[in-house]
């Protein structure tokens, strides 16, 4: 009697952790009755097994270490002998395309879940010529992937039209949060606005803090609550540090640091605002819906979040915050004055947010997408 099916997600650019790869996909497939392992960056190279789910890390290299990172990952993925293997970068999907050219039967599902060309001819710490070969080098594949991979999957409408355009239908799996990680809100709110994930100038974070000078001015308790860490590529600490003293900033902000999955949700739910301020010079942000619009809506924040297409269109729906642009500090600071000087309809506006991803934006939504592809695919 043939066991469950194996299967097996690989990528080269994000943590074996990443949530919506481990909290959202490889635990739904594993709860869903298939064999799952993840493979992606860790510290070091280890194997272990997390709520049914075999995660296999590799430690992250960047430019000629990334070949060998790729070489490592693709003795693992050969060994998994899975039926389906997911790509969750173009890396990794240019190794199961290969893998499919020697094994047919296999099955190659590609998780578009950014637009990666465009993020690696936008950044700004390679030499353009490298970017321009790494922008082509991406379409190349992609375009492989439009002609050869089983199923595309992707997070929203506006990147899921690259894919249209050469005509193969995409299977949208949205960012959304699973509801049974989402806390209470709490009853006494700090009159606080967080900041997770990664802190660079890319995502605005330089235009926060002179922002948020002004907001204390007029808010003199409000405070910043900093749910992560500094992007290693990006040289802003030492200015956030000098700007911080300069403008006696320090006793208004604290940094708590990258923070587990659910303890991260949890501080969420006790503030009142969480902000989003991607910068509109890169494309794979101008046209996201991020994972953390979902979590703090869910957690009954008020969301302060920049005007582009894809979150405009969630935050009017819902009523669940206010717009900015993201590169106009006196704007950024006027509107988080006066939300954080109203707290009652900050929570107003978060809980209409968290209405809205409990009965449409969470994740058993987006899972049945992924799991109809799925038993499609391995019938």
């Amino acid at each position: 009697m043939a066991g469950p099916d194996r299967v097996c997600l690989l990528t080269s650019s994000h943590p074996v952790t990443y949530s919506r790869f481990f909290d959202r996909q490889a635990c739904s497939l594993a709860r869903a009755g298939y064999q799952v392992t993840l493979v992606g960056l860790g510290e070091k190279d280890n194997a272990r097994e997390t709520g049914g789910v075999k995660l296999v890390t590799v430690p992250e290299e960047r430019l000629a270490g990334k070949l060998r990172n790729l070489r490592r990952i693709s003795r693992i993925a050969g060994s998994e002998q899975a039926r389906l293997y997911e790509c969750l970068d173009p890396w990794t999907l240019a190794l199961g395309l290969r893998l499919k050219q020697a094994r047919p039967e296999l099955r190659i599902v590609y998780d578009s879940s950014e637009w990666f060309s465009r993020a690696f001819l936008e950044r700004s710490d390679l030499p353009l010529a490298l970017r321009i070969a790494g922008y082509a080098a991406i379409e190349a594949i992609e375009q492989k992937a439009a002609r050869q991979a089983d199923a595309i999957l992707e997070t929203n409408r506006s990147r899921a039209r690259r894919f249209l355009r050469r005509g193969r239908r995409v299977t949208l799996v949205e960012n959304f949060p699973p509801s049974e990680l989402l806390p209470e809100p709490s009853a006494e709110r700090r009159r606080a606005v967080v900041w997770t994930g990664l802190i660079s100038r890319h995502r605005g974070f330089d235009r926060l803090l002179p922002a948020l000078a002004g907001v204390i001015q007029r808010v003199p308790d409000a405070r910043l609550e900093v749910l992560g860490e500094f992007d290693p590529r990006d040289s802003l600490e030492p200015e956030c540090c000098g700007l911080l003293r300069a403008r006696r900033l320090e006793p208004a902000v604290e940094f708590a640091g990258w923070l587990p999955y659910r303890q991260m949700l949890r501080r969420c739910a006790s503030a009142l605002v969480g902000v989003i301020l991607l910068q509109p010079r890169r494309t794979n942000d101008y046209t996201g819906l991020p994972n953390k619009l979902f979590e703090f809506m869910g957690c009954g924040l008020a969301v302060v979040a920049a005007d582009f297409p894809e979150m405009r269109r969630k935050v009017q729906e819902t009523g669940c915050g206010w717009l900015v642009d993201p590169t106009d500090e006196h704007q950024i600071g006027q509107v988080l004055s006066e939300a954080l000087a109203n707290p009652d309809e900050c929570v107003r506006r978060g809980l209409a947010g968290r209405t809205a991803v409990l009965d449409r934006y969470h994740w058993s939504v987006a899972e049945e997408r992924l799991l109809r592809c799925y038993r499609k695919l391995l019938r």
